[in-house]
């Protein structure tokens, strides 16, 4: 039985010599996980830091973009509103002729035609001699 407690004495501590003192290969192997979460928390904040600033870059595009449709769409809607006052004060003639032409005052009704024609047309009477600026003043 001696010889049993001995042979596995020295087996035991064959193991011990190959493993290590199991209380240092813990601490060495709690170390060493310690070290790869660092690496990986290392690795997953510098991911979490390139999604972040990739989506900061992302927003201040499209708020640019956004703006530049909008300052676009007021400027198209000013040259709306415009044309819209512009149509108003023809509309308004219009109708201050058809209200004339109502009244069978054909004078008037007469004026707008030669006015239509001259402005519109460029038509001149007969035995009139029309300019052109050339210039442009």
């Amino acid at each position: 039985m001696l010889y049993n407690n001995i042979v596995v004495s020295v087996l035991l501590s064959n193991v011990v010599k190959v493993r290590g003192d199991p209380t240092v290969a813990g601490k060495k192997d709690k170390a060493n996980k310690a070290v790869k979460t660092k690496r990986v928390k290392g690795k997953t904040n510098w991911i979490l830091c390139i999604a972040v600033i990739a989506l900061v870059i992302y927003v201040a595009v499209r708020l640019v973009d956004q703006n530049m449709r909008i300052k676009k769409a007021r400027e198209e809607l000013s040259e709306l509103d415009n044309y819209k006052t512009l149509q108003n004060i023809r509309i308004e003639e219009l109708k201050n002729y058809a209200d004339a032409a109502e009244k069978n005052d054909l004078d008037s009704l007469s004026d707008y035609i030669e006015k239509i024609a001259r402005e519109n047309l460029d038509y001149v009477k007969s035995g009139e001699v029309e300019f052109i600026n050339i210039a442009g003043n």
